[in-house]
């Protein structure tokens, strides 16, 4: 657990090393959450109800959606695919321990980071400017686990991205593919709820409502079965770490760097 615990550190100093760039992560995110609660707004103006959802609630959707999308954004895929394609990931392999697993403990460390930076200054400004029902003390905790039941996804999903450089020697496009399917199919651009029935079907066999749709549901306390969604997230978590682990292990098996 020590060499774990130590890449949490590093996660979470190499945000706080860089304040400018955390400046401007935070002031991007206000803006882009300011023009969705913007957009919103002006939605649920003049109805009283959007797609099954209290329009009042819907501005609570957007927050934590957006909230939550702070502490699980990962650039994993960036970082591995990069290692890969450069070689460096020979001197992860003599490391002891699981590169899998470093690579979540350093994430874990950025996404608490995000919390401070970004998701805790997010809530706030809301509190402040936006007329919107918040929930209950007692679901909190329970969209905290969930949020970070979606990064753990995140995560699975990242690092299959990240580890298909080993294949295609630059993950540059994938990682665009995969950026444009998280935002759209997570309920972070547009709630699921939103599309229409048989695509939401085909979206319940996906991993990505988990990622935004499943903690905003929590936080907006509309969730009737709240333990079944927290399971189904850590299945889908569970699952791809063991298709992650086994892929890799593969892999490395016949992957070779400068020749060698």
């Amino acid at each position: 657990m020590r060499p774990l615990a130590a890449a949490f550190r590093i996660g979470f100093a190499h945000v706080f090393a860089y304040r400018a760039e955390a400046a401007i992560q935070l002031f991007s995110a206000l803006i882009v959450a300011a023009l969705n609660l913007s957009l919103w707004t002006v939605a649920t103006r003049e109805r009283a109800e959007i797609g099954g959802v209290p329009s009042g609630e819907m501005l609570a959707y957007v927050v934590a959606a957006w909230t939550g999308v702070a502490v699980i954004a990962t650039r994993v895929h960036e970082d591995l695919g990069r290692r890969i394609r450069d070689g460096q990931v020979a001197a992860d392999l003599l490391r002891p321990g699981s590169v899998q697993a470093f690579l979540y403990a350093r994430d874990l460390g950025r996404a608490a980071a995000a919390v401070i930076l970004q998701a805790a200054p997010l809530c706030a400004a809301c509190a402040l400017f936006v007329p919107m029902r918040w929930p209950g003390l007692g679901s909190w905790p329970l969209w905290a686990l969930s949020v970070m039941l979606g990064h753990a996804v995140n995560f699975g999903l990242s690092f299959l991205v990240g580890m298909a450089a080993m294949k295609l020697g630059n993950v540059t496009g994938l990682s665009h593919l995969k950026g444009t399917l998280v935002s759209v199919f997570s309920g972070a651009l547009i709630p699921v709820q939103l599309y229409g029935e048989g695509l939401q079907s085909v979206l319940r066999f996906t991993p990505f409502p988990m990622l935004a749709h499943a903690p905003a549901g929590i936080f907006l306390e509309r969730d009737e079965h709240v333990a079944l969604t927290l399971v189904t997230q850590a299945g889908w978590a569970v699952g791809l770490w063991l298709v992650g682990a086994w892929a890799w292990r593969r892999a490395v098996a016949t992957f070779t760097v400068a020749g060698g």
